[in-house]
């Protein structure tokens, strides 16, 4: 279960990293699954930096498996509940990052942004780290931390459609300012999760190894009644992320009650 010191997280900095989500014997099945993908579609002799798979869930049945059989999905839905999540997209995201690959991303992007007449967000990207992402070259997703509520502003008061079907907000005129990126940093089983208007991108990979990682792009079912919303209130589908922030806290016999409680 979440604390609310990590729904806080989630709502400040728009993403969280939960340790330990997801057993080895889930992780060794979905490597293999990868193992068969690359030899069956293998990327070119001379690749580097990232290369992508994007699969239906059927394709992928160990990778399915490590989101639904652990408890990634069910402490997904922990932030988002009493909503209830699905495949946004329909498709799981095998991410690789080939070294050496000597790469700082200078911007973040949006997904969905596909069809030209109007965006299609979902409500959250998970992400299941198949290796240890330890330092910053490891070919790390980059995220710019609050971007997920500036946007939301800069789409209420400039309208849903400001980004033009660019999906970048430094293209903006003025450009969005939004701050310095991070690279997330995890271990193999852990989840992370982020919210659709975190801006992010990917990284360098200087270690020795081929960086992997499962993506899914989670949304709450009824989102297509009110993903105009969704773009300008950053947590309609969250509610007990809005909760936590909203709580005044109090040390009480060791646990965080309400104020005046």
């Amino acid at each position: 279960m979440l604390s609310d010191h990590q729904r806080r997280e989630f709502g400040t900095n728009g993403y969280l990293v939960v340790r330990g989500v997801v057993a080895e014997s889930l992780l060794g099945a979905a490597d293999a699954e990868i193992d068969r993908l690359m030899a069956a579609e293998p990327p070119a002799a001379d690749a580097r930096g990232k290369h992508f798979y994007f699969k239906a869930a059927a394709e992928l049945a160990a990778a399915d498996a490590a989101l639904r059989t652990s408890d990634a999905m069910t402490t997904a839905e922990e932030l988002v509940a009493p909503h209830r999540l699905f495949h946004g997209y329909g498709h799981i995201q095998v991410a690789l990052n080939i070294p050496p690959y000597e790469h700082r991303p200078g911007a973040g992007h949006l997904d969905g942004y596909h069809d030209p007449n109007r965006p299609h967000p979902f409500t959250m990207l998970a992400g299941i780290f198949l290796s240890d992402e330890t330092t910053d070259d490891a070919g790390n997703l980059w995220v710019w931390p609050g971007s997920h509520v500036t946007q939301a502003h800069m789409f209420a008061e400039r309208g849903i459609h400001a980004l033009d079907g660019r999906a970048h907000a430094y293209l903006l005129d003025p450009p969005l300012d939004l701050g310095e990126p991070v690279a997330v940093r995890g271990r193999r089983g852990d989840l992370v999760l982020a919210h659709y208007l975190l801006s992010h991108n990917s990284g360098g990979n200087l270690r020795a190894h081929v960086r992997r990682m499962l993506y899914y792009r989670l949304s709450c079912f009824g989102i297509d009644t009110r993903w105009e919303r969704t773009m300008v209130d950053p947590f309609v589908e969250y509610a007990p992320v809005r909760a936590a922030l909203d709580r005044i806290t109090t040390p009480f016999l060791g646990r965080d009650e309400p104020h005046g409680r």
